[in-house]
């Protein structure tokens, strides 16, 4: 893996840490019923799924990129290879 990739690795773990944490904090020193803090959770933890899902969707498009240009890039080395060795 790559030191780019690495990083960004890094950065989206700490982005969804921070969200998590930030939220269930700041939910917590609101003050509001126990029903009204329950649901407001719940949506809460809604909204981070879906959120999570889209970075998972990304990263895999990512992956699909990268495992695509590593082939063009091994096909062409290997063209190379077969130039030299026929000469």
């Amino acid at each position: 893996m790559s030191k780019e990739s690495e990083k960004l690795n890094g950065f989206i773990t700490g982005l969804l840490i921070g969200g998590v944490v930030g939220s269930a904090l700041a939910m917590l020193y609101t003050p509001m019923t126990g029903k009204k803090l329950r649901r407001k959770i719940s949506n809460k933890a809604d909204d981070i799924a879906d959120d999570v899902n889209d970075l998972v969707d990304a990263g895999k498009e990512k992956a699909e990129e990268v495992i695509k240009e590593g082939k063009k890039k091994a096909e062409s080395i290997i063209d190379d290879a077969k130039k030299i060795v026929s000469n």
